[in-house]
């Protein structure tokens, strides 16, 4: 387990738990990482590498179909799974409100991204600038290879990202963030390459596909904890 993972929230270490849950932890289920951080209740999705995202105040199992969450309920971890798919976590502190979100390139051109923050605004009338953004681990550029970019993002996306057959998912990820209003000080991505760190996460592209087809994911983790 890397706790909390991103610098960006060590301020608010006090008001929100963030979490990264890698191989070596071998947690299958949403209530078994929520015990694991100390937690009774667990929030997941059944995602579909859509756009939608949702907002829930309750302990939910993986039924709802989405792939984004926003929640102001305390004590109820909120937890996204991913193999090389990007994920991120949101916090909003002045209003005490934080979300995770799955994007995979099917995300990106679903606008996963806009669609969390529109979520965010019509629900709590936050501003996307009032908002910290980590990324969690997910493939490097070098690493997210196509035989056929164009072709196989239905040529959606813009020749800006393609390079030798790669695409820059994370960089049109960051260009999303910031036509949402999100600043480039509020944000911190994880280092890590999924497909480059393979001993330490499950990785459909680096050699992991049975196993993760089985069920054997990364998560990304968050709860709001009492305001003391």
């Amino acid at each position: 387990m890397i706790d909390q993972p991103f610098s960006l929230f060590a301020p608010y270490a006090d008001r929100i738990c963030v979490a990264l849950l890698t191989k070596k932890d071998a947690i299958l289920s949403d209530t078994d990482a929520a015990k694991r951080l100390g937690f009774q209740n667990a929030a997941g999705l059944h995602q579909v590498h859509g756009g939608k995202t949702v907002v829930l105040q309750e302990a939910h199992n993986r039924t709802i179909q989405a792939d984004g969450m926003l929640t102001d309920t305390r004590e109820l971890l909120l937890a996204v799974r991913w193999a090389d798919c990007q994920n991120f976590v949101m916090y909003a502190p002045a209003a005490h409100v934080a979300g995770v979100l799955h994007v995979g390139w099917r995300g990106l051109l679903a606008n996963a991204i806009p669609t969390f923050f529109s979520v965010l605004r019509k629900k709590w009338g936050i501003p996307a600038s009032e908002v910290l953004v980590g990324a969690g681990p997910s493939l490097c550029l070098t690493c997210a290879e196509y035989a056929n970019p164009e072709h196989e993002l239905r040529r959606r996306v813009s020749s800006t990202y393609v390079r030798n057959g790669c695409i820059d998912l994370q960089h049109m990820a960051e260009d999303q963030l910031r036509s949402c209003g999100v600043l480039l000080k509020h944000t911190e991505r994880h280092p890590d390459c999924t497909r480059c760190h393979k001993e330490t996460y499950w990785t459909y592209r680096g050699g992991h596909r049975e196993q993760v087809l089985a069920g054997k994911t990364n998560m990304l983790c968050c709860a709001l904890l009492q305001e003391k």
